[in-house]
């Protein structure tokens, strides 16, 4: 039978100060970017109609193109009847980003309550060392949770949305 108490105290027990030192630390926060990451992509692929996402996106890509060709060859009739088309499709952008405001509000509370808990474990902690330093990021080689959460989230959310279909390649419009 399952007894949360004796889970809880077993995990109080534990001794999670290796999880303070890379590679662990590296390790562990790269783990908890590709759930957070994951839960929210999955959480966004639910809420939206793909099918439609797509269409939008590339009727706006293709939008932003022919209004850029018209603005360098000078066609102030065609800008118009393109900025016409492209507030029309402001709106539809509007409808879009509110489903994903409300998966957002979904998974931001969870989101806020592991980062106060881990917040507190790496208080002051290196999480990953650089093989460089980088000026504004890194200028001792060494990256705090917060840095090495960005850079991991940028990098997972980017793979994992490709994967589960909510970022294409859009190819050129045919004539």
């Amino acid at each position: 039978m399952f007894d949360p108490l004796s889970l809880a105290s077993s995990l109080a027990a534990l001794d999670f100060s290796l999880l303070k030192e890379p590679p662990l630390s590296t390790l562990f926060i790269l783990g908890i970017s590709v759930a957070i990451s994951l839960v929210t992509t999955i959480a966004n692929r639910m809420v939206m109609d793909l099918d439609e996402y797509r269409r939008w996106m590339v009727e706006s890509r293709h939008l932003q193109k022919e209004l850029m060709d018209a603005m360098r060859s000078g066609n102030q009739r065609r800008i118009a009847k393109l900025q016409k088309q492209q507030q029309d499709m402001m709106k539809i952008q509007q409808k879009m980003m509110t489903n994903q405001w409300k998966t957002m509000l979904f998974t931001f509370v969870p989101f806020l309550l592991i980062w106060q808990v881990l917040t507190k474990f790496f208080s002051g902690v290196t999480i990953a060392y650089m093989p460089f330093k980088m000026p504004w990021i890194a200028p001792q080689g060494t990256l705090s949770l917060w840095t090495w959460y960005l850079f991991c989230s940028a990098f997972t959310s980017i793979i994992l949305r490709r994967i589960l279909g909510l970022s294409f390649e859009i190819e050129p419009k045919e004539s």
